[in-house]
């Protein structure tokens, strides 16, 4: 087994939350259950597993993804185990996210100052887009040639900034008006010196904020095993950008045929919560058909400026109304929509941008 994961030191993070267990939003028993059920390897169980891909089981296990509940009943049937068994408590004594995420890390050893330089990178990216509401998805693909999906690893921190091939570390310099890394780097330090990046910087990489996030899902997960979703209080948002808490905007959502919510607005009206741009739409769903604590009197935030990542969830606009996606990566790498009423799987990456919205935040009503 790895070490722990350690950090290459250089020099003081100041006040930039630097985590290096970001992406695991999902810590989970799978892995040791498999063990003990006689699966040593993951493409053994998956073979058990019709209903879910390799990538999807592997993404879950590895806690990239959080799971829905109907795939943790169908694990936990072949494991032989309840599926409550399958979930973790990170607030347990002993539990150690370090030690959780050893067998699924790489490299032993992290630079510091990579980590906080993509965050950096993550919140000035969504601090300029806030800031300049012409600078949309699109627009920044046209003028600048950085495809959605890289956007969205930028404005996440998936990736370091050194990991960016030469042409997309140019692009990126040239989307803030910088004439080379250097004066890209110096840019970016001066927001950040501004504290002009502060809001934006919890959101893309806090342990604290990861944690209340990996509580809140589990405990609506539990929830929906129990059948119980009356006492889930929210799902926090995965973008934060500045809004004005005052206002309000209509709630739209009326249940269609086939899972299908059409876009006709209900007569309520709702603040939109600081995860969400000047575009945001709210959503209401009308049926429980994507698990992981989304039931039916949930009310989705969705965003026509971001593109979907993958473990979050999609609203792809259809004639009359909208189908809401559980997104995921393909075996090509290509983003996937999932939908369970029709059971279907949609290639996002072929559908125009203006057709496919992120889903920045819900709230349970």
């Amino acid at each position: 087994m790895d070490a722990p994961v350690k950090f290459r030191t250089a020099a003081s993070p100041g006040t930039v939350p630097v985590d290096p267990y970001r992406a695991f939003i999902f810590p989970n028993n799978i892995r040791e259950l498999r063990r003990r059920a006689g699966y040593q390897k993951l493409i053994g169980l998956s073979h058990r597993l019709p209903g879910l891909t390799y990538i999807r089981l592997s993404k879950i296990e590895r806690g990239e993804v959080t799971a829905r509940a109907h795939e943790l009943i169908e694990v936990a049937g072949v494991l032989g185990v309840a599926p409550d068994a399958l979930l973790l408590d990170v607030d347990a004594p002993g539990f150690s996210i370090e030690d959780w995420a050893t067998p699924f890390v790489n490299m032993p050893m992290l630079d510091l100052e990579r980590e906080r330089f993509a965050v950096l990178l993550a919140a000035a990216v969504r601090h300029l887009r806030s800031t300049d509401r012409s600078l949309t998805i699109q627009a920044i693909g046209e003028r600048h040639g950085i495809a959605p999906v890289n956007l969205s690893r930028i404005e996440n921190a998936q990736r370091s900034f050194e990991e960016w091939n030469a042409p997309t570390r140019l692009a990126i310099a040239e989307l803030f008006g910088t004439p080379s890394e250097a004066a890209l780097r110096a840019r970016i330090d001066q927001l950040h010196r501004g504290g002009e990046l502060d809001p934006w910087m919890s959101s893309v990489s806090d342990p604290d904020e990861r944690l209340r996030r990996t509580r809140e899902r589990t405990v609506a997960l539990r929830a929906e095993l129990r059948g119980d979703v009356a006492g889930v209080q929210a799902v926090p948002a995965t973008i934060a950008t500045v809004g004005d808490p005052a206002a309000t905007i209509a709630v739209r959502g009326i249940a269609g045929p086939d899972g299908l919510v059409l876009d006709q607005e209900t007569g309520e009206r709702i603040p939109p919560p600081p995860g969400c741009g000047s575009q945001v739409i709210a959503l209401r769903l009308c049926r429980a058909t994507l698990g992981a604590g989304l039931p039916g009197q949930a009310i989705l935030f969705i965003d026509p400026d971001r593109y979907p990542v993958a473990g979050g969830l999609a609203a792809v606009r259809e004639a009359g109304g909208f189908r809401i996606l559980a997104v995921a990566a393909g075996m090509d790498g290509m983003l996937v929509g999932h939908s369970q009423s029709p059971q279907r799987a949609l290639p996002l990456n072929d559908l125009t941008q203006h057709e496919v919205h992120a889903v920045v935040a819900a709230r349970f009503v």
